[in-house]
Parts: structure tokens; C-alpha cells; sequence
């Protein structure tokens, strides 16, 4: 949803001093009864990437402040956005790192840190695998019984008949079934360490995630899809990224 289509009576504070910082601008509570501030808000989210494109076609000098003013607009509207709350931050975090590659006037510094998104995105991933292990998930057959169970329980409540509500009361009461796509999910998201030490494989990333994103989707109902973007740092991996019409294009070479 857009900004202004949500109906928010509280918010919540997550528990990270970025967070803790940015609530102490007050922004996040103007906004809370504030329909047309958040047209505002919507409008200056959506159009600057167009901002961006435009200053960078027409006055490639001024790129790196659009980039910037992006980059705030960009924190400030997602720290608002999943704070009433309505989604998670994580699936947010390409909007809040994105523009940071756009900022250099240098091709070079660019490629750095377009590649450092992809390690964060490895990273991203990978850590989930992890923290699988560490908080013991995985040796825990009933584990994503249990998730299910706390995940869905409105759904299962309220629309009982539903298609979806059957599947999933099935893995519920089958608990060696759902631990399996709970195991597969892990060896999923340990297959990415691989992109730590070589890119010949980020094609085959990309099918991974996506297989992920649609395993996600259909049997947590977690809407994934604006972590999409991450995909280009592994389409564009490795000497891809210097081939490209975009990235060795006149304006980078001359910024």
C-alpha cells in the first residue's frame, strides 16, 4: 500500500538506535493523522528515482545531490512506513541502500560499492541460515509447525474453509512435512555462502531467491518482492557489470 492508504492508530519502536534516533525527530508522530503529509511523503518516495534519472541525463553534476537527498528521503520514509507499522523493514532495505551507490562521482568507487551490495545481500541471506542454527530452529522438528501455527492463526481462524487455510493446517498437523520445507529453506540460504568467494555462480543465486521469494510467499505469506533489486547485483557481478551499456555509459566515465 501507499503511504496515505494506511490507517494507523500506534507504532511501535524496534530495537535498534537508528531507530531510536530518528524518533526523536518527531516525524514519525506528524504523520500519524496527517493524510495529505503523507501524499507528500508518497510523492517525493516515488518520484525522486525519477529525479535521479532525469538530473542524471540532462545534469550529470548534479546526480550526486539528488542521490543524496534520495538516499534521506528514503530512510525517512521507510523508518515512517514500518513504524505504524505495516511491514517489515528488512524487506525495505534495498530502498535504504540503494541510492548509496548512486552518490560517488567516480566509476570505480561506484563498482566498490555496488559489489559491496551484493556482499550485503550474501550476507543478508546467508544470516538467516545462521541464525536458523543458532537459535536451535533446525534441530527442532516441530519448529516450523509452531510457525505456521503463530504466523497463520488468524487466517486459519477467520477463513477456516480456504484453500490456503487447508494446505497449511495440513503441514501444521504434519510436522515432519512442513520441516522439511524448513530444512530446505536453510540449505537454501547456506547455498549462498558460495557468493562469498566466487560470482560463477550468481545465476544460479538468482533462480534460488526467486525460488525462495515464491516458497515465501505461498506458504508464510511474506511478500519478499522489493528485495528484487538485490538481483541486479548478481546479474550484473563480475565482469557483466563492466560490459554493461549503464555502467560504462559516457556520463559515468565523465562524472
Amino acid at each position: 500500500m501507499f503511504l496515505y492508504q494506511l490507517q494507523p492508530s500506534f507504532f511501535y519502536t524496534r530495537m535498534d538506535v537508528f531507530t531510536w534516533l530518528f524518533m526523536q525527530t518527531g516525524l514519525h508522530e506528524s504523520l500519524l493523522n496527517n493524510k495529505s503529509g503523507w501524499i507528500l511523503f508518497d510523492a517525493l518516495f516515488y518520484t525522486a528515482p525519477l529525479a535521479y534519472f532525469i538530473t542524471y541525463k540532462y545534469k550529470v553534476t548534479l546526480s550526486a545531490f539528488i542521490a543524496c537527498i534520495m538516499l534521506i528521503i528514503n530512510w525517512a520514509y521507510v523508518q515512517c512506513y514500518t513504524l505504524y507499522p505495516s511491514d517489515s523493514i528488512e524487506a525495505h532495505i534495498p530502498w535504504l541502500l540503494f541510492p548509496l551507490a548512486f552518490i560517488p562521482n567516480n566509476k570505480k568507487i561506484f563498482e566498490l560499492l555496488f559489489s559491496g551490495l551484493r556482499y550485503f545481500f550474501i550476507f543478508f541471506f546467508f544470516s538467516a541460515a545462521v541464525w536458523k542454527f543458532v537459535q536451535g530452529g533446525i534441530f527442532n522438528i516441530n519448529e516450523m509447525s509452531g510457525v505456521l501455527l503463530y504466523q497463520h492463526n488468524q487466517m486459519l481462524t477467520n477463513s477456516p474453509a480456504y484453500w490456503q487455510s487447508q494446505f497449511l493446517y495440513w503441514l501444521i498437523k504434519n510436522p515432519s512435512i512442513s520441516f522439511l520445507f524448513y530444512l530446505s529453506a536453510a540449505i537454501l540460504e547456506l547455498f549462498f555462502v558460495i557468493g562469498f568467494f566466487t560470482k560463477k555462480f550468481d545465476r544460479w543465486l538468482i533462480i534460488c531467491f526467486i525460488l525462495f521469494l515464491i516458497m515465501d510467499y505461498l506458504i508464510m505469506r511474506i511478500p519478499y518482492i522489493e528485495m528484487l533489486p538485490f538481483l541486479l547485483t548478481l546479474y550484473f557481478s563480475g565482469s557483466t557489470v563492466k560490459e554493461s551499456r549503464y555502467f560504462s555509459s559516457t556520463n559515468v566515465d565523465n562524472r
